[in-house]
């Protein structure tokens, strides 16, 4: 009997002792993948626990994958505690391999990089260079963001990367269990975290000119530990935010006490004045500003300014380990952003990425696809079945992202994410190819 074995090694009546050993029954083959648990009243008269108690552990076990729990087929058993994978991330990877070439994710073209030598001799002569105090920003990338921050910020912390910000963000504030309002379609990445924290996502459609406001208002009643969306140039439809959407937002989220996460993954490539809920909430939001895409995967620095009470948080959580972010990648980003020749050097890569994106866009209008006025670099391309299209693609040589990867529901329409700015010659030989894969007769446009 199932109750009989777990009596008999359970140590001590907790729910941390119940969830620990059962893991380790589960590890050592005395639960094996398949088992059906017994009900949690069940489990609690057999161990004279409370059944909060014996709750308390089935749920943590379901959050380590060990258990799975539905209404009808009870609890089952999966298999041995897995450490959380970023599944979409693996999977687009792995769908990458040994396909010559890539035209689904958001990386740039490193032939058009700007030089990173001159800023790494002007950091090393820094004379902060190896100095033992950690602080939040260095003093150079501090004087080069503030001026174009699209709010005052209360505090500035920078990170390894705009994700890696988002994670510290949503680590800090949200626990198991916990609902989190986000946008659809979005940053897989940001499915992939929730995941890992074991939290619920609350999705919200995002419409040309912001996330649904009466969607917004609906998901707020279900008591959300936070809020992440993408204010400027929403990956991957391209979409921002105006300024009736932020001053009506702005307006449900005031008495709301969460984090306001925003993410920007492109922002060099938007037009100013960039527009963030922080100039109405600076005190809730986390305004976060990724740039490795300018700069490349090695000059890999991002950016989080707003909240003092989030951010100071999330700094905190650095100072537990050396996580905090090299001074010589902070004050080589400062000096991309601020020398004269580097900036001549950012303006043709960004004018490059822009002709590029034009180019391939008009070439997939000529074929038949509907597409919006975006000046963001993903292509949110209709299609008739995504999955269709990406094996074709595949097959070809091409590889493309499907829609559902961007979404924890299924979107009213299929889709492919493209990186418009990586194509640099033959926009319409592939143009065609994306045609005939997408079959786009009777297709009604990229939110239809």
């Amino acid at each position: 009997m199932v109750l009989e074995k777990i009596a008999k090694r359970v140590p001590m009546r907790s729910s941390r002792s119940l969830s620990r050993t059962v893991m380790e029954m589960v590890s050592d083959g005395d639960l094996p993948s398949g088992t059906k648990m017994p009900t949690v009243r069940a489990v609690a008269k057999a161990l004279g626990m409370s059944a909060a108690s014996v709750a308390v552990a089935w749920r943590e076990l379901v959050d380590w994958r060990v258990f799975e729990t539905n209404r009808r087929g009870g609890t089952l058993v999966l298999g041995p505690p897995l450490a959380p994978r970023a599944t979409r991330f693996d999977v687009m990877m792995r769908a990458s391999e040994g396909i010559p070439f890539n035209l689904g994710h958001l990386t740039p073209d490193r032939a058009i990089l700007p030089p990173m030598g001159p800023a790494l001799l002007a950091v090393s002569q820094s004379a902060e260079l190896n100095d033992q105090a950690p602080t939040p920003i260095s003093t150079a990338l501090r004087r080069a963001i503030e001026p174009i921050w699209p709010f005052t910020p209360n505090y500035l912390l920078a990170a390894h990367g705009g994700i890696a910000a988002l994670e510290m963000a949503l680590a800090t504030s949200v626990r198991p269990g916990d609902r989190v309002i986000i946008e659809t379609p979005t940053v897989s990445r940001i499915l992939d975290i929730l995941e890992s924290i074991g939290a619920r996502p609350v999705p919200i459609d995002y419409r040309e000119d912001g996330p649904d406001l009466q969607q917004l208002a609906q998901a707020l009643k279900t008591r959300p530990a936070a809020f992440v969306y993408q204010p400027i140039g929403n990956h991957p439809t391209g979409f921002s935010i105006s300024q009736n959407w932020s001053a009506e937002a702005a307006k449900l989220l005031r008495d709301v006490r969460i984090p306001i996460i925003e993410l920007v993954q492109t922002v060099l490539m938007h037009k100013q004045p960039w527009l963030s809920l922080g100039s109405h909430l600076p005190h809730a939001v986390v305004h976060i500003q990724s740039y490795n895409f300018f700069f490349g995967s090695d000059l890999r620095v991002g950016i989080a300014g707003g909240s003092d009470y989030y951010i100071d948080r999330m700094w905190q959580q650095l100072t537990f380990s050396s996580r905090w972010v090299s001074r010589v990648l902070q004050d080589a980003l400062a000096f991309q952003l601020t020398d004269a020749e580097a900036q001549r050097h950012l303006e043709r890569f960004i004018d490059t990425c822009r002709q590029r994106r034009n180019a391939f866009v008009s070439a997939l209008r000529n074929v038949g696809f509907v597409l919006p006025e975006t000046d963001a670099p993903p292509i949110w391309l209709p299609v008739s079945d995504e999955y269709i299209a990406t094996n074709q693609m595949s097959a070809r040589g091409v590889v493309v992202h499907p829609g559902s990867y961007f979404s924890p529901e299924p979107l009213a329409s299929d889709h492919v994410l493209l990186n418009g700015t990586i194509l640099a010659e033959g926009f319409e030989d592939m143009a065609q190819q994306l045609s005939r894969a997408a079959d786009t007769r009777g297709l009604r446009g990229p939110m239809g």
